[in-house]
């Protein structure tokens, strides 16, 4: 019998709002859901015992939701990189250690256990008291929910069941990050001789590109574990046809042979008019911002922003429209030079404004009530932020930076992400005449975007598709 198996470790290690690859995961998790229950399993990958274990339905269910997070900073590192001192120590000595440098954090996670086993005890609310204390600002904001509940941290164990057995049939799932989450080579080692097979969704190769966006360890991370999937996955999934020849090329570059590839684009929120209805947040006016989302990271292209937003704000174009760049996204890794760009910036606060920490409701009325939607990324492996602008309908500036033009086609206006007075003259005549963007708002009513249903059905039909060694039993 065939089963699907997704792993989630990527996933119940995130705290916030799912933006990027884990909100790829979570819709895709979502639809395995619905598959019956002997057709499919959970798992999360284990980086003291280094094995997969698996997940309950019902614990899957709140991983999914973003009800619950797994804090594992102070477990082992699952990639081969030792990056703090205490990684080599034996399990009983790194805990102790643990439990002296960090005991905050060990506190948190134990009064999430506590709460989620005695959601009803009377000592709850005390104990919730003590965790709010011993939370930083930043944590307190990532674990509030849009309806006033909040998500509960918690240890390994209480998202962490049995070993999963991998059997001949199980077709694993790997998605996205789980490069840096765990050990393709050890569940690779359990695979094969199970008769299981691995199947690695790849957003992109961009690390392994252009390693100057990214941290050192991270960049070797990374490609330690592309160069390890492209020996040891039984298929490949992406995303774009252009991650699809970027890994084409790469392999070839290695001389080695790649595995079965499929290419499955992404999906895509849709305009959630239910979600559309309350206030802005303060200061921001319905028609009179621009509107870019995307993590802070370097690859992103901030910077050009705030040099184009400049240029505007000097020349009078800004203060005769009433105008504002609305960055939102949270800080990414290497960021230190654009925020301190960012917050030294003469229009930050003013004209220039950077949303945190954003829910799903405030963001879909961001998209909504904004004057258009910028993208200036310097390279992507998809691009969700410029397909989900033009879902909400919304006139896009979007770059030619990896596959963004590919999947944006004609809908927006393409410009070079180096090109400065591109980026300028394009969005002064926007704001200056909504009459020149009016094309381009015409062309994303028409656009059609992929369902973040059809692209997860789509997905994990390409994750059970026999190989020719497998013959696939009808599902009744």
């Amino acid at each position: 019998m065939m089963r699907l198996v997704v792993d989630l470790t990527s996933m119940v290690r995130w705290l916030g709002p799912p933006v990027g690859l884990v909100r790829v995961q979570r819709h895709y998790a979502a639809a395995a859901a619905a598959f019956k229950a002997s057709e499919m399993a959970f798992t999360v990958f284990d980086p003291i015992e280094r094995v997969l274990r698996q997940v309950s339905p019902g614990m899957a269910a709140e991983i999914i939701a973003g009800d619950i997070s797994c804090d594992m900073s102070f477990y082992p590192d699952p990639a081969r990189i030792k990056m703090r001192f205490y990684d080599r120590w034996p399990n009983w000595a790194r805990r102790l250690a643990v439990a002296m440098i960090k005991p905050r954090r060990v506190l948190i996670t134990e009064i999430g256990a506590f709460g989620r086993r005695h959601p009803d005890s009377p000592f709850l609310r005390f104990l919730e008291r003590v965790e709010n204390q011993l939370m930083k600002e930043n944590e307190r904001r990532q674990v509030a929910r849009e309806d006033g509940s909040r998500a509960r941290i918690v240890p390994l164990r209480t998202v962490a069941g049995d070993k999963y057995n991998l059997s001949p049939g199980d077709h694993l799932l790997l998605m996205n990050n789980d490069w840096a989450h765990t050990d393709i080579e050890v569940i690779s080692r359990e695979a094969r001789p199970a008769g299981a097979k691995l199947i690695v969704l790849l957003n992109d190769i961009i690390p392994i590109q252009f390693p100057e966006w990214y941290r050192p360890h991270d960049v070797k991370r990374f490609t330690d574990y592309v160069n390890l999937a492209v020996g040891l996955a039984d298929r490949f999934i992406l995303t774009s046809r252009r991650v699809t020849s970027d890994v084409e090329d790469y392999a070839a570059k290695l001389g080695v042979h790649l595995p079965e590839l499929r290419h499955v684009p992404l999906g895509c929120d849709s305009a959630r008019k239910s979600k559309a209805d309350g206030g802005l947040p303060d200061g921001i006016e319905t028609d009179r911002y621009i509107l870019f989302v995307s993590t802070i990271e370097p690859r992103k292209n901030h910077s050009l922003l705030m040099d184009v937003w400049r240029r505007l704000v000097l020349d009078g174009t800004v203060a005769r429209s009433g105008m504002k760049l609305v960055f939102v996204g949270r800080s990414g890794w290497m960021v230190d030079g654009v925020l301190a760009k960012l917050h030294s910036h003469p229009d930050y606060g003013k004209s220039l404004v950077h949303l945190d920490n954003v829910d799903d409701a405030t963001l879909s009325r961001l998209y909504r009530n904004s004057a258009f939607c910028v993208y200036p990324s310097l390279y992507e492996g998809y691009g969700l932020p410029p397909v989900e602008a033009l879902a909400y309908e919304k006139a896009l500036i979007a770059s030619t930076g990896g596959a963004i033009a590919e999947v944006v086609g004609s809908s927006g206006l393409c410009v070079d992400p180096l090109d400065i007075e591109g980026w300028e003259n394009a969005m002064r005549e926007w704001i200056i005449s909504p009459a020149a963007r009016a094309p381009y708002e015409a062309k994303a009513r028409e656009f059609v975007a992929r369902s973040w249903e059809q692209a997860g059905r789509e997905t994990l039909e390409a994750t059970l598709a026999p190989f020719p060694d497998e013959v696939r039993p009808s599902r009744q």
